[in-house]
């Protein structure tokens, strides 16, 4: 056999076998098969241990008896009937009482057998326990053919009647302690009972009542069945008696479970009806009264309430309306309780007596069992009953369910009201504020102006009637610039004002397009009413050009400083050196050509020091533009310039935009650059191209590799040069807005164009 008749005790001088052993079942006092189509040997008791339900038993009158798979007790008993039947008395069963009849069974006992396991089907087709017992009665009379049978539920204060075969109304309660019935509901044990007045026990209630057999019936009940005759009762009785009431107990285990089922099934899909209900409120003070009345009506709490946290005090928001006036109190969370633990520990808990908890304060003494249910951050739920032990594993996660959505509706709904104060704060921010604003939609990529403030009309020149209604982004973003021909990889292309749609912010510097031209502004985006391809929200531009300059000016004068410092500690001090040193050996050596070259590096500092001052004026360069003769500024820088033998051309009908002092500047330069690396015979030519001027010469040129660097301060190949010539070139090319370029000229020398 397998492991389900390893416990199994029939007593001494029985052999429990598998099918798998040599014996041949013909030789068997009992077989147990637990195949429904299994081939069953004549003459032999043979029972139906099965998971298949009487029903779908095909042939049910081939076996002796059923029992469901798992039913051990009743697998027992219904063993140790076939046995007792076939001349198998169990020598260890004590519980029979004198007179029990042991021995070979009639036909007319195996006749009620049969019967009683047909009448099972009956018995398992009851859909309530009430029906249950009452088919269960009708079997004692029909098959069984007992005189006055019961049946007695035990609920903690005394036995009660459930069903008996005199259709006698439920009594109740009976003492625990009574007589035969209190004895076989402690001790689990069958009695069968020839004379109630012989037992030491037995303790009728009815004084003409003379013979019992008495079963337990599961863990809370006990069948009885009495007589007015002495003996009415034997063996084979007690024994049917088990027989149908393990049916009973199996059955009820079965309607009662399926029942459970079908009653958590409906709490559930009416939790989850009334939690899409939560989802619809517009307030907390409404969420919290759905919330207890919920729990109330759905999970049949006594009480319920809800509590939430504010200033550090769980404040009574919600209670059931049957609660006492004073049910809930303001409690702080420092020592709050029960539900104070709750809430910062976040764990949910059933106490099933308050009285029995060190840490419980409840509000009312009659107050026993309480069932605790954290509702996120917000606060806690809690559930009390007037009798203790009221709360179960499934109540707590019944009550876990709805408070999730409890939380998330409260989430939502505390979201809606920053939504709405964070609206209002924007309206009245768009209202007043310095800096330009505007409120507008988006749908599917389009910005469609609302309204605008004063300070947006002022900022970008746009009147606010021709504004409104119109598309935001087709006004104010500039022209895009040609792209590049290699784009930078994962470059984000996205326009600001558009990330409303999806309810994000921004704040971060754009260009953008007035009616004087583009500037920069900050830009701060402000949803409002956040969709997947539609929102509305604002964006306030706060007008950063001048800044920007200024900060493009200071930018600019730091280099100047950081080239004065790298000329003070390097370019004056190799010169100043220079003087130093020979001054030093003329006065040792008397001789005066140390004189000279300490004159000459002088001269050099004197130059350094005219480069550093005409450097130090960058910003101050331009003052005032005007139309000047090229020729004519030309020739005066020409003659206030050591050319010695060089030669200039220039054009007599070139006209340019330009500070003449600076162009003057610019031009000595350039003739100087031209003698030192050209010769003292250069050849100099002034004239002009489209959109500018240009200066050339015959001399060596520049290599293409340096033209880029030749505008950097201290560049130069000359011998005599300090290198800041053409640095100056640029400064005041930058300061006109013209751009200077290096080539080639005609005759291969070095050729600079200026171009606006």
């Amino acid at each position: 056999m397998d492991d389900d008749f390893d416990d199994i005790d029939l007593g001494d001088g029985v052999t429990v076998a598998s099918a798998s052993d040599e014996n041949d079942p013909s030789d068997a006092a009992c077989v147990v098969v637990t195949d429904p189509d299994a081939e069953v040997p004549r003459d032999v008791p043979t029972i139906l241990y099965t998971e298949a339900s009487p029903e779908a038993v095909g042939r049910p009158a081939r076996f002796d008896a059923y029992v469901s798979r798992g039913d051990r007790a009743g697998l027992e008993t219904q063993v140790r009937w076939a046995l007792s039947s076939a001349g198998f008395a169990s020598e260890h069963d004590d519980s029979a009482e004198d007179g029990a009849v042991t021995g070979s069974r009639t036909d007319a006992e195996w006749d009620r057998l049969k019967r009683l396991y047909e009448g099972t089907t009956d018995l398992i087709a009851a859909e309530t326990v009430e029906e249950l017992y009452e088919r269960a009665i009708g079997l004692t009379d029909h098959i069984l053919e007992f005189d006055n049978t019961s049946f007695f539920r035990h609920d903690g204060e005394g036995f009660s009647v459930v069903a008996n075969d005199d259709d006698v109304a439920e009594t109740g309660p009976i003492s625990t302690d009574m007589g035969l019935l209190g004895e076989t509901y402690r001790t689990g044990r069958s009695f069968l009972v020839d004379d109630v007045r012989d037992h030491p026990v037995a303790d009728p209630n009815d004084p003409a009542y003379r013979s019992a057999v008495s079963v337990p019936a599961g863990d809370d009940g006990v069948f009885q069945a009495v007589s007015n005759e002495v003996g009415a009762y034997d063996e084979t009785d007690r024994t049917l008696a088990e027989l149908l009431v393990s049916y009973v107990s199996e059955t009820r285990s079965r309607i009662e479970s399926e029942a459970a089922v079908r009653k958590s099934r409906e709490q559930i899909e009416r939790l989850h009806r009334g939690a899409t209900e939560l989802a619809a409120a517009t307030s907390l003070d409404e969420l919290f009264e759905q919330t207890v009345e919920i729990t109330d009506d759905i999970l049949e709490f006594d009480i319920s309430y809800v509590g939430v946290v504010e200033d550090g005090y769980i404040v009574p928001a919600a209670i059931s309306s049957d609660a006492p006036a004073d049910g809930a109190e303001r409690v702080p969370l420092d020592d709050g309780g029960i539900a104070a633990e709750v809430y910062l520990s976040g764990n949910t808990d059933i106490t099933d007596d308050v009285r029995d908890h060190p840490e419980a304060r409840p509000v009312k003494r009659m107050y026993r069992a309480v069932l605790s249910v954290p509702i996120g951050d917000l606060g806690v739920f809690q559930a009390t009953t007037f009798t203790p032990d009221a709360f179960d594993e499934r109540d707590a996660e019944l009550a876990e369910l709805l408070m999730a959505h409890v939380a998330v509706t409260a989430e939502r709904i505390r979201a809606e009201s920053r939504l709405r104060e964070e609206r209002d704060r924007s309206t009245a921010l768009f209202e007043h504020v310095s800096d330009a604003a505007v409120a507008y939609d988006v749908e599917a990529g389009a910005v469609t102006v609302r309204d605008v403030n004063r300070a947006f009309q002022s900022a970008f020149g746009y009147d606010a009637d021709d504004v409104v209604g119109s598309d935001l982004l087709g006004r104010i973003i500039p022209p895009e610039p040609e792209p590049d021909p290699v784009p930078e990889p994962e470059a984000d292309e996205t326009i600001p004002e558009l990330l409303v749609a999806t309810g994000e912010s921004y704040r971060g510097e754009v260009r953008r397009r007035t009616d004087d031209g583009v500037r920069e502004f900050i830009l701060n985006v402000v949803p409002l009413s956040p969709g997947e391809e539609r929102g509305a929200g604002y964006a306030i531009y706060t007008d950063i050009t001048e800044r920007k300059t200024r900060e493009s000016e200071l930018e600019r004068q730091n280099e100047r400083l950081e080239e004065f410092a790298n000329i003070v500690s390097h370019d004056l001090r190799n010169p100043l050196s220079v003087a130093r040193g020979n001054l030093d050996l003329a006065r040792e050596t008397g001789d005066e050509v140390r004189f000279d070259t300490a004159e000459r590096a002088l001269e050099q500092m004197e130059e350094l020091i005219d480069d550093l001052l005409s450097l130090a004026r960058r910003g101050q360069l331009v003052d005032e533009t005007e139309r000047v003769d090229l020729g004519a500024v030309a020739r005066q820088a020409w003659a206030t310039t050591d050319t010695a033998d060089a030669e200039l051309v220039t054009s007599q009908s070139v006209v340019v935009d330009a500070d003449e002092d600076r162009l003057a500047e610019l031009l000595a330069n350039l003739f100087r650059n031209a003698v030192e690396h050209g010769g003292r015979d250069v050849r100099v030519e002034v004239g002009g191209v489209d959109g500018g001027f240009y200066v050339e010469d015959d001399g060596p040129g520049i290599e293409p590799e340096r033209r880029d660097e030749v505008f950097e301060p201290g560049e130069t190949t000359g011998e005599d040069g300090i290198g800041y010539g053409l640095a100056i070139v640029q400064s005041i090319a930058e300061a006109h807005g013209w751009s200077a370029i290096v080539t080639s000229g005609t005759a291969g020398g070095a050729r600079f164009e200026f171009r606006a």
